[in-house]
């Protein structure tokens, strides 16, 4: 499918997901009507900055306006995921699935050397986090107060807010996080 379509398809289903109006759509952007309405009929082709105030205004992420269609099984194995890492290199991240237009979350899986620590100052997107520890223990921090995790055990809390992962043991810790961004 031409990625015209793909995003033209995408945005008419934004839109009646939150019966949101062409004009309330070019308040939120600060596109005019007429563009949205080309796009939105598969007759233009939106620059990179289109898309995200597209995406923005509805809270979602800019690959959610590209994703071409719906997927009803998929497997993900381990050597699939690209991992990023941190500026020093002992934390790692991996996205397992991201947040789309049919999927409210992001699944994670992380992975975090002994004697290290990743802080994030917090999420802008409205959201809240759950962990389960795979493998090894750590210590979240969230705003002031520390939690202690080991293999099995899980935990929630806003993602807005400022947290650390701790990892002061001498065994590598494996988590799965999902971001999950409700119903905006």
């Amino acid at each position: 499918m031409d990625i015209n379509q793909v995003i033209s398809r995408n945005l008419q289903q934004l839109r009646l997901q939150t019966n949101m109006t062409l004009g309330k759509l070019s308040e939120k952007t600060g596109l005019s009507k007429a563009v949205l309405s080309q796009i939105e009929k598969g007759n233009s082709n939106p620059t990179i900055n289109t898309i995200w105030k597209i995406a923005e205004a509805f809270g979602v992420t800019y690959s959610a306006l590209l994703e071409s269609k719906r997927v009803t099984a998929q497997k993900v194995t381990l050597d699939q995921v690209a991992f990023q890492k941190d500026d020093d290199g002992h934390y790692r991240i991996g996205c397992i699935f991201p947040s789309n237009i049919n999927r409210n979350f992001e699944m994670f899986m992380l992975i975090l050397d002994p004697d290290s620590e990743h802080v994030t100052d917090g999420h802008k997107k409205i959201s809240e986090e759950y962990l389960f520890v795979q493998e090894g223990c750590i210590e979240i921090v969230v705003e002031d107060t520390s939690f202690k995790l080991k293999t099995g055990d899980s935990m929630c809390f806003d993602g807005m807010v400022r947290h650390v992962y701790k990892n002061p043991y001498q065994r590598v810790a494996k988590v799965y996080c999902m971001n999950y961004y409700g119903n905006n």
